[in-house]
């Protein structure tokens, strides 16, 4: 739908309009000369109005101007109508224009998310692939002061925190939004003043998504009953919210080095983290989670809060979160990652048999571990301590020897006097993750545990000064818990 603005002279409006993004671009270094500007152009008012602002300004500025438009394939002639809109008025502004034609409702169906979404993934890939192929560049985005609002009420019904409420940037990498300084009634005026059209997209119009539901509703209310500046000081408060998050970042930063350790399976919150002021401490969560899952989005309070209460909580227990995360209690505090399949034991905890001969050594495999026995005669001296190879009392042995994982109501001795310990508890003292304790190897005699592989070996069947028989056992490969 196509919307007129009348024809009028330049007057004192445009010109406080122009001035003011002007200065605003200028404030926070938007454009340099040289600079290649890729321009997503919609056909609606805001894109149109940055176009002709960029336009007017692009020989005095020294930049090279080009526009994209992404056809979203959703609405049909109305759709087709925008795109030779566009056509024109770039042709007319002498500016080049690719057009992309995307199925946005095939992403949305592949990506498993709203529309709204997959058209917002759409735009910027087509927007990013431009700017490759023009050897680097600026994406200039459209986005106005209403926009800001919207989206700060949309982060903080959801739940968000600082970052939420100031996620609309005049400057993100390489994204940048000239007109963040101007109101939509500002917007209009100006194209209105300069007697140039622009299109209405009808599913604006409609309350089918979250987002015009706020601004028909909810912002509209704002504006015209409780402040007509209700938009402008919200823009002034997100500026003032960036400020004081970067200042936190680099707080945050510098705090992290000695309460984040470093984990093969993601990073480790330590304890010590406890005793920051919550602030910091959401801070260092919320930036971790951007980093373990890759992504910037959907991590709210309600899931950095999630993280916090893990320190209340015993060793073992674990919050899920978005994008196949993972937050879980350790020993040493907590650890952030990517979720483990859990793996069933079914078919991989039977025993494998040890059998013994006295006249040569046997191996045995155990997963990626091989366990080599034999039978030696009590002449070798002192026993050695070594971590891959142990001694034990053979005679002591009173089932069939085998190598499995752990199974309930397994003991270990851990003394000469005698008497023994739970395995289940051994480990725990032991300070073992709970995740590693099915893992571990064991040569067992029954239920009673000869030797934790690559751990500890039972006081029970050490070797004795009247040990007659004794038996080696030595593993390679594997991992064993040190």
């Amino acid at each position: 739908m196509t919307t007129k603005g009348r024809s009028g002279q330049t007057d004192k409006t445009m010109w406080k309009t122009e001035q003011k993004v002007k200065t605003y671009v200028e404030k926070f270094h938007m454009i340099e000369p040289g600079d290649t500007i890729v321009l997503g152009i919609s056909g609606g008012a805001d894109s149109v109005c940055l176009l002709k602002l960029l336009s007017k300004w692009k020989e005095s500025w020294g930049i090279s101007l080009k526009a994209v438009h992404v056809h979203h394939q959703l609405r049909g002639k109305e759709a087709d109508d925008d795109e030779a809109f566009v056509r024109r008025l770039c042709e007319g502004e002498g500016i080049v224009c690719q057009v992309f034609h995307e199925d946005v409702q095939g992403i949305a169906n592949r990506e498993k998310t709203g529309l709204e979404e997959a058209g917002r993934l759409a735009r910027y890939r087509c927007f990013t692939k431009v700017c490759e192929e023009a050897g680097g560049g600026k994406i200039a985005l459209a986005h106005h002061q209403d926009d800001l609002a919207e989206t700060m009420l949309h982060h903080l019904v959801r739940g968000t925190g600082i970052a939420g409420l100031c996620s609309l940037k005049p400057v993100s990498g390489n994204r940048i939004r000239p007109l963040l300084c101007l109101g939509k009634e500002e917007i209009l005026a100006y194209l209105e003043e300069a007697g140039q059209s622009w299109r209405t997209d009808s599913s604006n119009l409609e309350d089918d998504y979250t987002r015009n539901r706020i601004r028909h509703h909810v912002l509209e209310e704002l504006k015209t009953e409780v402040n007509p500046q209700a938009v402008r000081h919200m823009a002034q408060l997100s500026e003032e919210l960036e400020e004081a998050r970067e200042v936190l970042a680099r707080v945050a930063e510098k705090e992290r080095k000695q309460y984040v350790k470093e984990d093969a399976d993601g990073a480790i919150l330590l304890e010590a983290l406890k005793k920051e002021p919550d602030l910091i401490s959401r801070q260092i969560i919320h930036t971790l989670l951007k980093e373990i899952s890759g992504k910037q989005k959907n991590f709210t309070r309600i899931h950095i809060e999630a993280v916090q209460q893990l320190w209340k909580q015993k060793v073992g227990a674990r919050r899920d979160l978005p994008y196949e995360m993972q937050a879980r209690r350790t020993y040493d505090g907590i650890l952030l990652g990517q979720k483990k399949e859990k793996t069933s034991n079914t078919g991989k905890n039977e025993a494998i048999p040890v059998t013994v001969q006295s006249s040569q050594s046997e191996s045995f495999q155990a997963g990626d571990l091989i366990l080599t026995v034999s039978l030696i005669s009590r002449d070798f001296g002192k026993i050695q301590e070594k971590k891959y190879t142990k001694w034990f009392d053979y005679d002591r042995i009173e089932q069939k020897l085998v190598i499995r994982h752990r199974q309930p109501g397994d003991r270990i001795c851990l003394f000469d006097g005698g008497g023994s310990k739970k395995l289940k508890d051994y480990l725990i003292d032991r300070k073992i993750p709970v995740e590693e304790r099915d893992q571990l190897w064991l040569l067992a005699d029954g239920s009673e545990i000869l030797w934790i592989i690559g751990d500890r070996i039972s006081a029970a069947y050490k070797v004795k000064e009247q040990s007659s028989r004794i038996l080696q056992a030595e593993i390679k490969g594997g991992s064993t818990h040190e």
